[in-house]
């Protein structure tokens, strides 16, 4: 039997687990909504791709995926001086399934300066779209960095550097899943 004085008790804890399951649930849907250069990743094959940065302009795409179908890596012209390149690749059937953006080791787009950009200026602005991120790892190393991580059962975004090591450069990777083993019905 509960005592009167218990239920007060009980009140507050409910009312703290109501809204962690609430801004769960609004983190998955931030997170499942993600955009990188304006496309919404669940949505996209090459073609809206190619379509979106052809739009925006300032990319040039690489020699070497011109002609391919499972990949695509563009170059920056003009647009976005802090990143070296993007890259797409593509399942068979031209559905989307990840994107890269490498940055440059430094850039004055953070601050004001030409110092090294870290991994946590980027993870503020992907914080302000997607919410919190569901993982913060503490890479050791000779220095370490963060890497920060969100995930649901649709999406995977990642913020890391290459190699996992502090001199590498950093990166954003957005990973759609699938299933492999998936078989569209042929049914009308």
């Amino acid at each position: 039997m509960l005592k009167p004085y218990s239920l007060f008790l009980l009140l507050p804890l409910s009312l703290a687990l109501l809204l962690i399951s609430y801004s769960v649930s609004a983190d998955i849907k931030q997170i499942n909504q993600a955009s990188f250069f304006g496309l919404k990743l669940l949505d996209s094959d090459i073609s809206k791709v190619r379509d979106q940065l052809w739009n925006i302009g300032g990319f040039k795409q690489a020699r070497s995926t011109k002609r391919k179908r499972a990949i695509d890596k563009f170059f920056i012209s003009y647009h976005v001086k802090d990143t070296y390149y993007i890259e797409f690749r593509y399942t068979s059937s031209g559905k989307l399934l990840s994107a890269k953006r490498l940055y440059k080791p430094q850039s004055i787009h953070f601050k004001n300066k030409r110092t090294p950009i870290q991994t946590r200026e980027i993870a503020l602005d992907l914080i302000a779209e997607l919410g919190q991120p569901t993982q913060i790892t503490t890479v050791a190393g000779f220095r370490p960095y963060s890497k920060f991580k969100w995930e649901t059962d649709k999406i995977k975004v990642i913020i890391d550097r290459e190699g996992s090591e502090y001199s590498g450069n950093v990166f954003i990777s957005y990973q759609v899943k699938t299933d492999p083993y998936f078989v569209a019905s042929l049914e009308p």
